[in-house]
């Protein structure tokens, strides 16, 4: 049976997670604040997933289970329309990701210490097999996230600087504003998206702590590893709002938009391509980051 009158919804959506889900499972079931229910959906995956989570036996876990594969947004969606009534907060949390145990802890006393809040997140760090980064950059160098439009815009040229697997909002100021986690380029971007519309409707807020834990060694089989399909669907994002937000965002908004995410897809073509499009892209913008990056890239295709 589930917990009476759970204060925090912890969503967890889940397909071929049995490599990490019990990692995740362990850190959200040993968190320090407790009055929370964990809503599992099980998206048409054909591993032990459900097995792993149903092993677990606690009370606080509810499994729905989708016959066929929905997609990362109407899974998200489902989970959160499944919520108690009781529930005002919303923990997303993703199966690849371990969570330190006062995550839930310090969300919530920002939740009730600031109303004007209505989503809240943190620091993520990225273990690999070089070297462990901690992001997003302002959070950990001590900076505060930006408000309304003004983050609205940064995050647009910027890219998402919001961590998405360890975001707590508000159930109310998502229902009373209509926000989905949208499809809109099937399982890319749904939370650059859903953050970037969020920024423009309440308050958002960064713990300068790390949440969550991410083995990005581990977790290979992420959606996000189809870098070509992911660049394009960004690209087509940016297209998108310009155009959905123009009393907001300006053509030098896109431009510069378009500059940043050129960088980020640079370091994923080929050698041959880095110098091309590298070279295309320094006498597009007048940028000398192109041709720095161009030199970088050489000097270690030479001596790697």
């Amino acid at each position: 049976m589930p917990i009476n009158n759970p204060l925090v919804t912890v969503i967890l959506p889940v397909f071929n997670g049995e490599k990490t889900l019990k990692a995740t499972l362990d850190s959200l079931l040993a968190q320090t604040y407790s009055n929370f229910e964990l809503l599992i959906g099980i998206d048409g995956t054909k591993d032990d997933s459900k097995n792993i989570a149903v092993s677990y036996g606690d009370d606080r876990i509810s499994i729905f289970e989708n016959p066929v594969n929905l997609g990362l947004g109407p899974n998200l969606n489902k989970l959160i329309s499944l919520a108690s009534p009781q529930s005002e907060f919303i923990a997303i949390a993703e199966q690849d990701d371990v969570y330190v145990p006062k995550r839930l802890e310090w969300q919530v006393e920002v939740m009730q210490k600031h109303p004007e809040v209505g989503l809240v997140s943190g620091i993520v760090e990225y273990i690999s097999p070089k070297k462990n980064v901690l992001f997003p950059g302002m959070l950990v160098g001590g900076e505060q996230f930006l408000q309304g439009e003004n983050l609205f815009k940064f995050l647009y040229i910027n890219q998402l600087k919001v961590v998405n697997s360890c975001m707590m909002i508000r159930k109310t100021t998502h229902k009373d504003n209509n926000l989905i986690f949208r499809n809109t380029y099937g399982n890319f971007n749904i939370d650059w998206d859903y953050v970037l519309r969020f920024s423009l409707v309440s308050g958002v807020y960064g713990i300068p702590k790390k949440l969550v834990s991410m083995n990005r060694h581990i977790a290979n089989n992420s959606v996000t590893t189809d870098k070509e399909s992911q660049h394009k669907a960004s690209r087509q994002l940016l297209k998108d709002f310009k155009k959905e937000f123009p009393e907001i965002l300006k053509p030098e908004d896109f431009r510069k938009a378009l500059k940043v995410h050129r960088k980020i897809e640079l370091g994923h073509h080929s050698k041959i391509g880095i110098i091309a499009y590298g070279l295309y892209y320094f006498l597009l913008y007048s940028d000398v980051y192109f041709l720095k990056y161009i030199r970088e890239r050489v000097r270690k295709f030479i001596f790697s």
